[in-house]
């Protein structure tokens, strides 16, 4: 079932929907006058943010779309700016735009604002915002918005190759992680050793040999209660294994559908001594019963149906997802392309190729998207869901955003609203994602964090919705990622280097002063060592995004809340597990900012080395 076309939503943060209304004049957008509202006193009541006093100032602008031709009766909301409002929880209508694009709000208290243009649909033309609007006494400022045109739900998906036909500037698309997310074997793309050496995984769970023969990749699994029963299988897919992604798995053919077997090669950082080392289990018991048996004895035979990588996982691997289910219980691909291409992020380009391409002409271009939208855009694969279920029921379940109606599924398209596609809790009411609930007050009292920071990985959105820098700034995940390429050598795609501090500085330049300590530089910000050049120290990522995530290992993947964990909430929590007998590990205990470069040396999780910190500041 297509999702709904023309629902108004203001901040779809957690699939809460909520819209805030005004009564506004009954002027036509066609008369060249701002629509004012009703009633003055009315609107200070609600809002609080009108002013109708000598003081108070006014906001004037114009609505164009990415070609700046004018678009008219576009909906005006204003919100205040102010760290106690979270973004989209408190936008009000204010004005239309007339003929000629043009709007103009009167009567505001002096104040920073965001200012969001949203179209009566999403049929042809997107939201956009504009945060940090001054607005000052007896001033008038003026601002331009810019909507990108929507990717319509009929359009067809072409491909990268005709995209990249029109727009060759983007090549380096194709040397990213994204665009190599799915591989064909080959000593190019498998990053692990093959070398006929039989391994168990060492929490015994997965015994295996991988081997060449016949210039093919192949896996044999054994029995863990029997080593004469053995089912070898080809390798038909490599998944990921790209060295800043740190991990590979392998997928198998069998029958229709593919199947991730139970290995996955942590190839960051392997130990070149023992390269075996770096194999490890990855959910074993869809290849093995409980009593550590096979559950498939042949290769033709899958060991269950449901657990198949068109089912589970498709739709944040592919371009263009299409997947059905066959007589026998197969789920089948009719996506366009593996990887994560062109279409993934900007919608299907048929009507744009059509028309003869035009960056207004159907298709999303996510810089002039508002900010939920906009995040949504990535946000649809860096988010742990399950799909939405449609008005007919949903004949199965899978793990990323579409609407399945029976067996029918309606991918989510860029610009659309996420939260019409996803649920973030499963039918038992547990969430989907994986949280450190490190804000826990009931276990950890007063030493609480503010925020859950993510402990399983590609949960980067839901992190960033509860940070700063998405509710009081409306930065996106592009303002810091280059997604058209690799970005700077040894980065997760970033547009600017990250262990240098230019990439945050970049916004922060105040925080880059150093000063002189004990004859060394400092940050001065940080008062760590300006030279240092551990993970942390006066690295503004070492502190502001500790890596609580796991991927691969243990803590290989940055917060992307942006907030201090304090070394308190890491004692707490230990202290919790030694109370109800747990073991505390890296597992167990999340890494807050001081200890993830100070683990070897503090045995309280650097509650002693915070509290030194703070005496000296």
């Amino acid at each position: 079932m297509a999702a709904k076309k023309h629902l108004l939503i203001m901040g779809a943060l957690n699939g809460i929907i909520m819209y805030h209304t005004c009564v506004l004049w009954a002027a036509t957008p066609n008369i060249q006058k701002p629509l004012r509202l009703h009633s003055a006193n009315a609107f200070s009541e609600i809002s609080g943010q009108q002013d109708t006093s000598a003081g108070s100032g006014k906001i004037a602008g114009k609505v164009t779309n990415t070609d700046g031709l004018p678009l008219s009766d576009i909906t005006i909301s204003i919100q205040s700016l102010t760290e106690e409002t979270t973004y989209g929880s408190d936008f009000e209508d204010v004005a239309a735009t007339n003929k000629k694009g043009k709007f103009k709000i009167t009567g505001l208290t002096p104040g920073k604002y965001i200012v969001r243009a949203t179209p009566s649909s999403d049929e042809f033309y997107l939201p956009n915002d504009k945060f940090k609007v001054t607005v000052k006494s007896k001033k008038t400022k003026n601002i331009k918005i810019r909507l990108s045109a929507a990717s319509h739900i009929s359009s067809e998906y072409v491909g990268s190759t005709v995209c990249l036909g029109c727009h060759p500037e983007h090549k380096g698309w194709e040397d990213t992680a994204h665009a190599k997310t799915i591989g064909t074997p080959s000593s190019e793309t498998i990053v692990a050793p093959y070398n006929g050496e039989i391994i168990t995984t060492s929490d015994s769970k997965v015994k295996f040999k991988p081997f060449i023969e016949n210039n093919e990749y192949k896996v044999t699994l054994y029995d863990l209660t029997d080593e004469s029963i053995s089912v070898t299988y080809s390798i038909a897919r490599t998944h990921g294994g790209v060295a800043v992604v740190g991990k590979q798995r392998y997928q198998v053919k069998i029958g229709n559908s593919h199947y991730i077997l139970p290995i996955q090669y942590n190839n960051r950082n392997v130990d070149e001594s023992n390269p075996n080392d770096a194999w490890v289990s990855y959910n074993p018991s869809n290849w093995y019963n409980s009593d550590n048996t096979l559950i498939a004895t042949d290769a033709d035979t899958p060991p269950d149906k449901n657990k198949s990588f068109e089912q589970n996982c498709e739709g944040c691997h592919v371009t263009g997802l299409g997947v059905t289910r066959n007589a026998d219980g197969e789920f089948v691909s009719s996506s366009k392309e593996t990887g994560i291409s062109c279409e993934s992020c900007h919608g299907p380009g048929e009507l744009h190729v059509s028309e003869g391409g035009g960056k207004s002409r159907h298709i999303v271009n996510p810089e002039y998207l508002a900010t939920d939208r906009g995040n949504e855009v990535c946000g649809q694969c860096h988010i742990r869901v399950k799909n939405k279920t449609g008005e007919s029921g949903a004949d199965f379940e899978t793990e990323y955003p579409c609407i399945i109606n029976g067996e029918e599924i309606t991918p989510f398209i860029p610009g659309k609203i996420l939260a019409n596609y996803i649920e973030e809790t499963t039918s038992d009411g547990k969430p989907t994602a994986g949280y450190w609930n490190d804000n826990d007050t009931a276990t950890l009292g007063g030493n609480a964090s503010e925020n859950n920071h993510s402990q399983k990985h590609h949960q980067q959105y839901q992190d960033l919705t509860k940070s700063y820098h998405y509710n009081y700034a409306g930065l996106k995940c592009y303002t810091c990622h280059e997604p058209h390429g690799s970005g700077v050598s040894g980065t997760a795609q970033l547009l600017r280097q990250s262990d240098n501090n230019k990439l945050c500085i970049n916004c922060h330049g105040d925080l880059a002063k150093t000063m002189k300590r004990d004859g060394e530089l400092q940050n001065k910000h940080a008062k760590h060592l300006y030279s240092s050049t551990n993970v942390g120290g006066s690295l503004c990522t070492g502190c502001h995004m500790p890596k609580t995530a796991k991927s691969a290992v243990d803590n290989d993947i940055s917060s992307h809340v942006f907030d201090i964990i304090k070394p308190y909430t890491s004692k707490a929590m230990a202290d919790s597990n030694t109370a109800a007998g747990k073991t505390n590990s890296p597992s167990t205990v999340i890494t807050n900012s001081c200890y993830g470069c100070h683990s070897d040396e503090d045995t309280d999780y650097s509650v002693d080395r915070w509290n030194t910190w703070e005496k000296e500041d």
